[in-house]
Parts: C-alpha cells; sequence; structure tokens
C-alpha cells in the first residue's frame, strides 16, 4: 500500500501530546477501491439490458457495497492513537474508543508477525499490563512503522522486541486477549449472518411480488 509512514502530529487544541493516524495511503486507497467497485457496476448496469428484477438486486447489491466501503473510508479517517500525559486512547479503525492510563500499562512488545506467505511481514506493537494482559494493539500495516516507533517513543515504557517472525496464530497463542473483533470466527459469523439475510431478503421479496419481474 505504498509508503509506510502514519500522520503524527500535535492537535492545535492540544487535546493530545502525541496523536498517530492511518498511513495516508491506507485512506488513499480505500477510497479508490469504491471507485472501482461501484462504478465499473453502475456502468454495466446503465448499458445492459436486464430485466426490472435484476436491476433491483444490481442497485442493492452496489448500495450494500458502497455503504461497507465508505463506512470504512470514513472509519479510517476518524481513527488515532493519541497520548496526553497519563493517558492513552485509541480509536481503531474498526473498533470503539477506549482509553488507559498509562501507570495500567506495565510493558510494551513488538513482535513482527506474516501471514500465510512468511516473505510479507508487518511488526506489530501490544501494550500488556501487569499482568500480562493485552490492552491495545497497534498494527505497523495500519499506522505506519514511523506511527507505531512513535507511541512507543510518546510512552515511554519497557519496550522488548521480537525479531524473529511468528505466525499469527503463535501471535494469537501468546497474546489472546488482542485479536480484534472482526479477527474472531464469531466476527466473520456474524458477517456472514448478514449477507446471508440480504440475500434472503431479495429472495422473498421476488417470490412475494414486490420486486417486478
Amino acid at each position: 500500500m505504498g509508503d509506510t509512514t502514519a500522520r503524527a502530529t500535535v492537535l492545535a487544541m492540544h487535546e493530545y501530546d502525541t496523536v498517530v493516524r492511518p498511513r495516508t495511503s491506507l485512506v488513499r486507497s480505500t477510497a479508490l477501491s469504491i471507485l472501482f467497485s461501484v462504478v465499473p457496476v453502475g456502468v454495466a448496469m446503465t448499458w445492459m439490458s436486464v430485466t426490472p428484477r435484476a436491476w433491483a438486486v444490481l442497485v442493492v447489491v452496489v448500495l450494500v457495497l458502497a455503504l461497507a466501503v465508505s463506512t470504512a473510508a470514513v472509519r479510517l479517517r476518524a481513527a488515532f492513537v493519541g497520548v496526553e500525559g497519563g493517558v492513552v486512547t485509541v480509536r481503531g479503525v474498526l473498533s470503539r474508543e477506549r482509553s488507559f492510563a498509562r501507570a495500567h500499562l506495565a510493558e510494551l512488545v513488538i513482535a513482527t508477525t506474516h501471514g500465510l506467505s512468511v516473505d510479507r511481514t508487518r511488526r506489530e506493537l501490544v501494550a500488556l499490563d501487569q499482568g500480562g494482559t493485552p490492552l491495545f494493539r497497534v498494527r505497523g500495516d495500519v499506522w505506519g512503522e514511523d506511527g507505531l516507533d512513535r507511541v512507543v517513543a510518546a510512552l515511554e515504557l519497557p519496550t522488548s522486541e521480537m525479531t524473529k517472525p511468528m505466525s499469527m496464530r503463535e501471535f494469537v497463542r501468546r497474546w489472546p486477549g488482542s485479536r480484534a473483533w472482526y479477527e474472531h470466527p464469531r466476527g466473520w459469523a456474524a458477517l456472514a449472518g448478514v449477507a446471508g439475510l440480504v440475500v434472503l431478503g431479495l429472495q422473498l421479496a421476488c417470490v412475494t411480488g414486490l420486486l417486478p419481474r
């Protein structure tokens, strides 16, 4: 996704001493995905001779897709990690805003993880409490390598870095509470359920005659 530099600035209203936002290229690529996913379908609908029912189904699909991607883009613009005095606040791209007292943070761990391909790695920051429980996580591929380092510098906590790459399965095994809701199987199940309800609604509309032939 291009550069790996996050925007880390001091806000004009001095709400935070340091604030890190998602990588600029991540926001830009999300906006472009809206264009490239919705426009071609719209053009195809305009030039193809389809039945009213097919039109209705395509319109619903396009609207759902546009809403999902647009919501992600808005969340990307609003996401941040802010550090001020004794408090660190994290508003994730797809998670709610949470604040933590710096006194409750005991250690920072930086791990290098990989997915299916061991050649594609990323650094991840995990903040732990006194009992070793993960409080929050900062992914280098979302916030940028520079953003991750700035969070470490702003918190001024004991930090250890594990340079040997580990799989995400190993990462989750070490820090089971670090996964976001959408990384859990139940998160994917919920998304599949929503998609199933949309399809079921369209089927019912066709059967009951709400959609014209």
